[in-house]
């Protein structure tokens, strides 16, 4: 009995040896964003196998056991009490190695682009959670004080050894240095998408779960090449500087991007949210694509909410507000800046400024594909959209038309290149149309003043779309305060059937109507001026101020 329980005993303990062990492994995984490269260099890159790899014990009041994983093909040697080294299996490029502890520290040597790589490594988790991450599994504080950025790396560089996964961000207020470079499939979650001082109740409070960039000329996150599906939600991220920082930064040359959600996320107080652009090396002409932002807050950014500056590049923005600060000298207040950009969509999407301290201007487009703006609407800025602010001589195309459709703009809309303009069911103000003749307007249902028996045009007459080159816009009644006009054809018109003019007796021919005014006369006698009755009918013109039957 006694020797049965002695077994027993001493299974039990390697047992509980055996579980005390938690594994660690990954590759030597580069997750930076390359500038000045002259290929294709992907964000996500791999040292050599050999490259040493340096652990460290993150708990050094405790003695460092670590081992090799069996069967890894992995070399591990301890050198001293706190440190190890490991290599990579020149099979599958991938260590492996097991300790007591819940994560340690690992470093190397990066390539020309990254420089020395800092990682803290956390044990991988079971089964059952595969694939989800917390932030404070690498140490994060999220205190608002201590610096974070480390943790931030490490975990991009976990979900980029699983090809992905979920990193969740709890409340906190998560401080970082230096740009965080995001691998492909992974999602960051926080717990609610509010901006810090929100008028939520009568105490204005921060964010609960932020992440804040602290230092100027900087970005929070990065995005580089060969980066697919990557999502994030419910998190506000908040610089502490609008000095040329930005939220999410997205530059490439060689190979395309492609895939990016934005759903519930506030960009606060950088000097632009989102910069997205194509480096000097492919003349702009990297593919950063199917840009999807939802339901997201800018909030007093400097230069622009916005930024796009790439030759291949579609983006859709959907039910997001974008409040803007004064614009003044060194500070655009825009909402939007498209410098280069394919297609476009805007939809249930809003912007202002103030009273007192107008911003910039809502939508600033130098360049675009098809751009569509439905439902939406600005006000208090300095203008509603700008269409080549810089009077750059190569401007404008009438390929590809901005439509407006069903959104209100009383603030100034200023074209000044050729373009192909399609607007409907639009609500202008009297004098909100600066164009001149390269611009060509198809109008549908579009109003100029408010309904004439309430505001009316406030005084103003009305300029509708200003000197352009109208080829059709309908007709509206007279109301009240507000003159209407005819339905209007600015091209040579071609029918391809019979055309049927309004008929009406000698006796009802309206006065007053315009020279080149044509109806049928139905008892009127043909070749008499004015027109005479006592006839089979005839086509009546006005003509030197009076009717005419041909």
């Amino acid at each position: 009995m006694k020797m049965t329980a002695m077994i027993a005993v001493t299974i039990l303990v390697f047992a509980a040896s055996i579980s005390a062990q938690k594994r660690f492994d990954g590759y030597n995984v580069i997750v930076d964003a390359a500038r000045t490269h002259t290929k294709a260099t992907c964000a996500v890159r791999y040292v050599p196998p050999a490259t040493t790899i340096t652990i460290t014990d993150l708990n050094p009041s405790t003695a460092m056991k670590v081992s090799s994983c069996g069967g890894s093909g992995a070399s591990l040697i301890q050198k001293t009490s706190t440190t190890a080294q490991v290599r990579a299996a020149d099979t599958d490029y991938k260590w492996c190695f097991q300790g007591e502890d819940k994560a340690y520290r690992i470093s190397f040597q990066g390539d020309q682009y990254s420089g020395p790589i800092t990682y803290i490594v956390a044990a991988k988790s079971d089964e059952r959670s595969r694939g989800f991450y917390n932030i404070r599994d690498f140490g994060a504080v999220g205190d608002g004080q201590t610096d974070d950025t480390i943790a931030f790396k490490s975990a991009m560089a976990a979900l980029a050894t699983d090809n992905g996964g979920t990193l969740t961000i709890p409340d906190g207020d998560y401080v970082i240095t230096s740009p965080v470079t995001v691998p492909s499939g992974v999602i960051i979650q926080g717990t609610n998408g509010l901006h810090s001082m929100a008028s939520t109740s009568d105490l204005t409070r921060k964010n609960p779960a932020r992440i804040t960039l602290r230092g100027a000329k900087t970005s929070l996150f990065r995005i580089g090449e060969c980066t697919e599906n990557v999502s994030f939600r419910d998190i506000e991220l908040f610089s502490q500087s609008n000095d040329d920082t930005n939220g999410f930064e997205a530059y490439g040359a060689f190979i395309s991007s492609q895939g990016f959600n934005f759903d519930r996320v506030t960009f606060q107080n950088f000097n632009r949210g989102i910069n997205a652009y194509g480096l000097p090396q492919t003349n702009l002409a990297w593919q950063f694509d199917y840009v999807k932002i939802n339901a997201c807050r800018f909030i007093f950014n400097r230069d622009t909410g916005l930024f796009v500056n790439s030759r291949n590049t579609d983006w859709k923005i959907t039910g997001s507000l974008f409040v803007n600060p004064r614009k003044q000298n060194g500070q655009n207040a825009n909402s939007m800046h498209f410098e280069r950009v394919g297609m476009v969509l805007i939809e249930d999407t809003f912007s202002g400024g103030f009273s007192n301290a107008l911003g910039g201007t809502f939508i600033n487009i130098l360049d675009s594909g098809t751009t569509t703006i439905i439902g939406s609407q600005a006000e208090a800025m300095t203008a509603s959209i700008v269409y080549n602010a810089v009077e750059n001589p190569n401007a404008g195309d009438y390929s590809y038309p901005i439509t407006i459709v069903n959104s209100i703009f009383e603030d100034p809309i200023i074209f000044k290149a050729r373009r192909t303009l399609v607007s409907t069911g639009s609500l202008y103000g009297a004098k909100t149309w600066s164009a001149d003749n390269r611009v060509r307007v198809y109008s549908t249902g579009d109003r100029f003043c408010y309904d004439g028996y309430i505001l009316g045009c406030r005084g103003l007459g009305k300029s509708n779309f200003d000197r352009a080159t109208v080829v059709f816009m309908t007709g509206q009644p007279s109301e009240g305060q507000v003159q209407g006009h005819p339905t209007f054809f600015g091209t040579d018109v071609q029918f391809g059937s019979g055309v049927q003019f309004p008929a009406m007796p000698v006796n009802t021919l309206p006065a007053g109507k315009p020279n080149g005014t044509m109806v049928y006369c139905s008892d009127c006698r043909r070749s008499t001026t004015p027109c005479q009755g006592n006839g089979n009918g005839a086509p009546a013109m006005m003509a030197g101020n009076q009717w005419s039957c041909l």
